[in-house]
């Protein structure tokens, strides 16, 4: 009797899990969008799949180095960049040249009443770089200041003129002038009196005793159709 109740009992529990798998059979497509609605499945895709891993990389952190070396690194850079700037300021400080100052002795003229041409000096403070003598003809084409002309000073060298290239050859200055320098407007004592002003400046230098007057490079036998001799070197005692 008892084996007859225990057949009869396992045949419902077969029976009762036949049914349920008929109706989940039945209902399937009701029940996978319940279970899918909860994230049910995500959780198992979620955990099996390697390739969903999200891996969070701190973009300033070098995987192979650690803070000290980093920190290190830095450091170095930033020194690199302070000796960097330091090697171009010292660059640039080399590059300047000092300026010195000469007091240099420079002629310009003076009429008298009775017309006749003088040479005055005066004493300048000249600035320069490496090449006092052209600082000082420079000074000198610049003509006198306002006060000296008040002292009744002025300048014969023609307008325009300018200097192409100076060079020392022992005693004597190498003076090359444009072409403006050739002419003067007052004739042959202006001519005459403008080379003085330029020997007689130029010859305050103790190195130079002699002055060689070019025009655009070549030598000219004449200044000015008046016919004043410029051809061979000019000193003091030439006039």
């Amino acid at each position: 009797m008892a084996r007859k109740k225990s057949s009869l009992g396992c045949l419902f529990y077969l029976a009762l899990v036949l049914l349920v798998i008929i109706i989940i059979l039945f209902k399937w497509g009701t029940i996978r969008k319940v279970i899918e609605s909860t994230g049910f499945f995500n959780v198992f895709t979620e955990n099996n799949n390697p390739d969903s891993i999200n891996v969070v990389i701190n973009p300033y952190q070098q995987p192979d180095e650690s803070d000290s070396e980093q920190e290190e690194k830095r450091s170095k850079e930033n020194t690199d960049i302070v000796l960097h700037v330091e090697e171009e300021m010292d660059k640039e400080k080399q590059e300047e040249k000092p300026v010195h100052t000469r007091r240099s002795r420079i002629f310009f003229v003076q009429v008298n009443s009775e017309g006749e041409i003088a040479l005055k000096g005066v004493i300048r403070s000249v600035q320069y770089l490496d090449a006092p003598l052209k600082a000082t003809l420079e000074t000198l084409l610049q003509g006198p200041l306002a006060a000296e002309i008040n002292q009744g000073l002025l300048t014969l060298l023609p307008q325009d003129t300018a200097i192409n290239n100076i060079s020392i050859k022992g005693d004597t200055a190498v003076l090359d002038f444009n072409e403006s320098f050739r002419f003067n407007s007052l004739g042959p004592e202006g001519a005459l009196a403008q080379i003085k002003q330029v020997v007689f400046s130029v010859t305050e230098f103790s190195n130079i005793k002699k002055v060689q007057i070019l025009i655009d490079g070549k030598r000219t036998r004449y200044l000015s159709p008046e016919g004043v001799y410029i051809e061979k070197p000019l000193s003091r005692n030439s006039f």
